[in-house]
């Protein structure tokens, strides 16, 4: 057997694989959440502290943070944290909470600075000085629906340790935004709706539902102090004290409004860094989720088949297009015209973002530079009530 007969059959076997998880994961994105509900067995609703880091005044904020104010729930506080009190986002917090005046609520001063994230240093302050055991961390372009709460608590059983919600893009109001929406709403959300349907479930930020109880014995901020991926090393400590991380049957929306297309490369760029070191499985098989690869390896394999290479190669490339453009119109997600292009410019994004997570550990959170491979210090400075 020659080295090009091997070749054509491995693209083969690689193009069925890819295919199929296609497939297999568009299905189960639409049946996650009747999935998922089904196993939301609680009905009890425990008194929650809802923290809400804030940094920057983006766009939407009044509306995306206010959200987290309007839940439909019987017993809720509102904490917010922040490492600058005076700042424009925190004077805009205060004229939203005071609208509120029913609702519990506070601004707390983060001064710690022991974590390679800036978000785990922003979030010791309210997670330690909570009112309640029960916690949800909610992110700023996060938009909750009224009654999503109470939705989410549902999911927080006895066995469970934590609760996140798959994020899907919305409000696009350029092509930068509506490539990473194609990123987030195609791949990334396929694969997460897959392992939920499957049972299986992992840390992601945008909201964070958790006790405690349960964090502090999980080993606490000496368990996620020492990476930017925050949320997966959360989901990992909850599993080593039999926990179980799920993702909730209700998702959440993230709003995108207008991006500039760097801020999308870095930001993917970050969460790739993470990947490669904390999830190496699933960075070395990020790939197998991007269409480019499959054509390839369709374009390798079509004499297999008796197909013209550049035939097999366009109608894997249709097909994949066409079925997270169904999927997009099943979930209600929004579109553009120029899909086709967005498509196109989406898979060398990827392609480029995961060659280059090979060679860097710099990255960027939120404005500033952080080296993602940096030590943590052992413990959290004091913090201050703002």
């Amino acid at each position: 057997m020659t080295a090009y007969t091997v070749l054509t059959w491995a693209a083969g076997g690689y193009w069925m694989i890819a295919v199929v998880l296609l497939v297999v994961s568009v299905a189960a994105t639409i049946a996650q959440p009747w999935l998922a509900a089904r196993r939301a067995t609680r009905r009890d609703q425990p008194p929650v502290s809802v923290v809400l880091p804030v940094k920057m005044l983006d766009d939407q904020f009044d509306r995306t943070q206010e959200s987290a104010l309007m839940q439909q729930y019987r017993d809720f506080d509102v904490t917010v944290a922040s490492t600058d009190v005076d700042g424009p986002a925190v004077r805009r917090m205060r004229a939203i909470l005071a609208r509120y005046p029913a609702v519990p609520s506070r601004i707390l001063l983060s001064t710690a600075k022991f974590a390679v994230s800036p978000k785990v240093d922003n979030l010791y302050a309210p997670f330690m000085q909570a009112t309640h055991d029960v916690i949800l961390m909610k992110d700023a372009n996060v938009l909750l629906e009224p009654d999503a709460l109470a939705q989410h608590v549902r999911q927080l059983t006895d066995e469970v340790g934590l609760v996140c919600a798959i994020p899907y893009c919305a409000r696009l109001e350029n092509f930068a935004a509506h490539v990473e929406a194609a990123i987030i709403n195609g791949p990334h959300a396929r694969i997460l709706f897959l392992a939920s349907a499957l049972g299986q479930g992992h840390g992601i930020g945008k909201i964070m539902l958790f006790r405690r109880s349960d964090f502090l014995r999980a080993g606490g901020f000496d368990a996620i102090s020492h990476t930017v991926g925050e949320d997966n090393a959360l989901a990992k400590a909850m599993r080593r004290v039999g926990k179980r991380p799920v993702f909730s049957h209700r998702p959440v929306r993230q709003e995108l409004g207008a991006r500039a297309f760097d801020d999308v490369y870095q930001r993917q760029l970050r969460w790739m860094v993470i990947r490669r070191n904390d999830e190496i499985i699933s960075f070395l098989a990020e790939p197998i989720c991007q269409a480019v690869p499959a054509v390839i390896a369709s374009a390798l394999a079509a004499p297999l088949v008796g197909i013209a290479p550049i035939a097999a190669a366009s109608a894997t490339l249709m097909l994949w297009f066409a079925l997270e453009t169904l999927l997009s119109v099943a979930k209600g997600w929004q579109l553009s015209w120029a899909a086709p292009a967005v498509f196109v410019v989406r898979e060398a994004t990827m392609l480029a973002v995961w060659l280059n997570a090979w060679v860097t550990d710099q990255v960027v959170w939120a404005r500033d530079s952080v080296n993602a491979r940096a030590g943590a210090k052992p413990s959290p400075v004091p913090h201050e009530e703002g």
